[in-house]
């Protein structure tokens, strides 16, 4: 796929640069968990002015694609900060903490009214400190006849209303979307990945699969639940945890979900997509 361009745009404060115009190189972790793993941005040959004004906290943005088709795989802010002389060139490296994180460590004490449902107080909780929800469904939504008092940090509270009493999945990724789903679901936008777009050949790979058809297709995703697989494709911002993609190709045929992986790319190297998967 040599014929597909690289495009990236990153954001620094106020200051927003091109892969053409500035050379920097991204690695942006994901995992199916509801803390987002920080990510790291390298940036070569800064100007002195800019070096000098980058502070912790200032706001990342990171978006990455071809050109036609670029999508954000990073929003966050600096929490840690490095400058280093290597030869001619000055290489700065920032380390960068999606946003989410910053919503969900804030402090709530909220009471709810008595029967009141999870779902309610979930998506009340979410508004109040502006988090965006992409999609809310619990596998139960469970009712508190007494009401509910909701202390302490955001996302452990959020954690024991969606996981422990309604069983449900409880995702933050580093765009900061909120994804609450049923526990046997994923996300499903109904990604495909075949070698004719983007995914990469591996010598690894050692489980095959059969050809998903309707009659299979919920066996072999029970008999294999534990049988991770890694694979990579060109890098795909659509990718995501929990993301359910179908894959086809000579040795892997069916439907998965992502447990976690990374997008990484920069001028030359690496510009790809990896994911470890399990059968869904």
């Amino acid at each position: 796929m040599g014929f597909w361009l690289r495009y990236a745009t990153l954001t620094i404060g106020n200051n927003k640069y091109s892969l053409d115009e500035l050379n920097f190189t991204f690695d942006v972790p994901f995992k199916d968990s509801d803390e987002p793993p920080v990510a790291t941005v390298t940036v070569t040959n800064l100007s002195p002015n800019t070096r000098a004004n980058i502070k912790r906290d200032d706001s990342i943005i990171l978006n990455a694609g071809y050109q036609g088709d670029v999508g954000c795989i990073l929003i966050g802010k600096v929490v840690g900060l490095k400058h280093k002389q290597s030869n001619v060139d000055w290489v700065s490296t920032l380390t960068v903490q999606p946003c989410a994180d910053e919503i969900l460590d804030r402090l709530v004490n909220k009471t709810y009214t008595e029967d009141i449902a999870a779902s309610a107080i979930v998506r009340d909780l979410l508004n109040i400190f502006g988090a965006e929800v992409s999609r809310c469904e619990l596998s139960i939504d469970k009712r508190y006849p007494r009401g509910r008092v909701c202390r302490g940090v955001l996302r452990q509270v959020l954690s024991e209303i969606i996981v422990r009493e309604c069983k449900s999945r409880f995702i933050v990724r580093a765009t900061e979307q909120v994804y609450i789903t049923k526990a046997e679901d994923g996300i499903n936008n109904g990604l495909m990945l075949t070698s004719a777009n983007g995914l990469l050949r591996t010598d690894e790979e050692k489980v095959v699969i059969p050809i998903e058809t309707a009659a299979n297709s919920k066996k072999t995703g029970s008999s294999r639940r534990d049988d991770n697989i890694s694979r990579s494709c060109l890098l795909n911002y659509n990718i995501a945890a929990a993301e359910v993609v179908k894959i086809q190709s000579s040795d892997l045929n069916g439907r998965f979900i992502v447990v976690k992986g990374s997008h990484k790319g920069g001028r030359t190297g690496d510009w790809k997509t990896s994911m470890e998967l399990r059968p869904f």
